[in-house]
């Protein structure tokens, strides 16, 4: 927008186009926006709860319940949120990817930012597990918990429509009310398989859990 803005009246021409583009696209990666957050958020509290570690030494019990609570936050919702929008948005991408990424965002969203939001997470999250054993809360307690943010994104989707007309995904728009149905269920019961592949791959890099 800022380079737009340089440009006379032509560069104001192509800025308005994109500003427009922005407003009708810019929704369309919704998630991944929230998971780039939660993926910040995530590690901003690891290094906070090292740090603690480190100038707190003897203050082992407010250690464990911040390592508890970071176990929580990246076996719950971290490694399978991340997953889901990596293997999402990248198999519709191949398929279309005017159905989940058009291309006029590309004029507004560069490349490097866009993987920083559907390609890196995946890696980071995988090499966060590998240097650190998550512990995994009972199964139950942890795809209910998972299920529980899946109904609340899910409720936010359908009310963002309802409010404004705007599907937060280009690809519901050419969802037949059947179809839609069918795509948001299967999207959210996604989520359990990738929880499960998490204490999978845990077991893998540490042994039981």
């Amino acid at each position: 927008m800022r380079k737009c803005l340089l440009r006379g009246k032509d560069g104001g021409r192509l800025c308005g186009s994109q500003a427009r583009a922005e407003r009708e696209h810019l929704p369309v990666s919704a998630l991944a926006h929230f998971c780039l957050v939660m993926q910040t958020v995530f590690f901003g509290f690891c290094v906070f709860n090292d740090l603690i570690r480190v100038l707190f030494p003897g203050k082992s019990s407010t250690s464990a319940s911040l390592v508890s609570v970071q176990d929580f936050l990246f076996t719950v919702l971290a490694f399978p949120i991340g997953a889901f929008v990596f293997t999402s948005f990248w198999s519709i991408y191949s398929y279309n990817r005017e159905l989940i990424f058009p291309k006029v965002l590309d004029d507004i969203i560069p490349t490097w930012l866009n993987h920083a939001m559907h390609t890196v997470i995946l890696p980071l999250l995988l090499v966060q597990m590998y240097l650190q054993h998550p512990k995994y809360p009972s199964r139950p307690t942890g795809i209910l918990s998972l299920a529980l943010f899946a109904s609340l994104y899910l409720a936010w989707v359908l009310w963002v429509h309802h409010a404004s007309g705007i599907w937060v995904y280009p690809i519901m728009a050419h969802l037949s009310p059947a179809g839609l149905v069918v795509f948001l269920g299967v999207a959210s019961l996604s989520l359990a398989p990738l929880y499960l592949l998490g204490e999978k791959l845990s077991r893998v890099f540490w042994g039981s859990t």
